[in-house]
């Protein structure tokens, strides 16, 4: 797909066009984003050592609940935050945030690679070379997700 992009000046408002043969998944998600009246969500409060941290989205490679504590992981720092996993799963839908298993939200941004096991889970490699399990009841939801079709 082409894309164009016209920087105008602040004084006209600025709009979107899309020229297409059909509205798909993806333009209707686009669209959805570009006239969504909700913002979407930049960054999550955490919480470690008593202090409060703002932490990115796009830092964030999962969050997992524990003992019924929810942690946010990042590359280099865990935190833990108040929310309820369903309410997170809920607003991170949006920034590619999708329910792994019972117990974590992963960002799909940040897997590097996955493969099947024998108990019909996936194991995802993380791009910082951590291991996670992806539940077989959510392996379809990943792939549609990614935009894999299966054969």
């Amino acid at each position: 797909m082409k894309v164009n992009i016209n920087i105008i000046s602040s004084q006209f408002e600025e709009e979107v066009n899309f020229n297409v043969h059909n509205v798909d998944k993806k333009i209707t998600e686009a669209i959805e984003l570009l006239t969504s009246s909700n913002q979407v969500i930049q960054y999550l409060l955490g919480r470690k050592e008593e202090k409060h941290y703002k932490v990115n989205i796009d830092e964030i490679f999962y969050i997992e609940s524990i003992d019924r504590k929810i942690f946010i992981y990042t590359k280099a720092e865990t935190y833990e935050i108040p929310e309820k996993l369903y309410l997170l799963e809920e607003q991170l839908a949006a920034v590619d945030f999708i329910r792994v298993s019972k117990s974590m939200l992963l960002n799909i941004n940040k897997i590097h690679s996955f493969y099947p096991k024998l108990s019909g889970n996936l194991e995802a490699l993380l791009i910082n070379n951590e291991k996670v399990i992806i539940s077989r009841r959510y392996v379809a939801n990943l792939k549609n997700k990614l935009g894999m079709r299966d054969n």
